[in-house]
């Protein structure tokens, strides 16, 4: 594994992983995230380059995530790359995942249905990403005979851009089936009444 490092304006630093991130490189990347004092305010890892992750370095991530809390240093992780993607929802490190820039879909399954958790900005580009979702879960749960129950996470959104919610509409409309319920959840405040006027109100857990 390599970690390029850039820091910006004093304050940030920008870590770029690239490879594995496993038992083996774990404390290499643990000893770069402690080697920055308290003038350090926000700390990025950049995934888009590391191919896996391990329990260990699961396990290095939440504790500089509760170190950064701590500290109230921002910590943030983007550009996840699929496999490392695969990973968080599998173990459900979602709520770890905040998304500076891009966007991302994160399934997990709970007791109440599916869950996809929406992050970063929800602007028209990005809707093919949430319909690919929804036709996989169609595409896998439709042949059974019994009620689907998925749910749009709105928590981790923190823009939603014109256009997005009237695309998003028509996602939902595109993939429904008899047996699918569809809900959504923690919408922002701020959108609230956008979700409302864009024909999704009624969806709202």
């Amino acid at each position: 594994m390599t970690i390029d490092i850039e820091v910006k304006n004093r304050t940030a630093v920008v870590m770029k992983l690239a490879g594995r991130l496993d038992t083996a490189n774990a404390p290499l990347l643990e000893q770069k995230i402690k080697q920055w004092g308290d003038e350090i305010t926000e700390m990025t890892l950049d995934f888009e380059n590391l191919d896996y992750i391990s329990s260990m370095g699961l396990r290095v991530l939440l504790n500089a995530k509760k170190s950064s809390m701590e500290k109230k240093r921002q910590f943030v992780i983007k550009k996840i790359s699929p496999a490392v993607r695969e990973v968080f929802e599998l173990t459900g490190f979602v709520n770890l995942v905040v998304q500076e820039e891009g966007f991302a879909v994160l399934r997990r399954d709970e007791s109440k249905g599916i869950v996809l958790c929406l992050n970063g900005e929800l602007a028209s580009e990005n809707i093919p990403a949430v319909l690919e979702e929804l036709a996989k879960i169609k595409e896998h749960e439709s042949r059974e005979d019994y009620p689907v129950t998925i749910i749009l996470d709105m928590e981790k959104l923190y823009c939603i851009l014109p256009g997005a919610l009237r695309q998003l509409r028509q996602a939902i409309a595109d993939t429904e089936w008899k047996n699918r319920r569809l809900l959504v959840r923690n919408v922002p405040r701020d959108y609230l009444k956008e979700i409302e006027t864009g024909g999704l109100g009624q969806l709202v857990e």
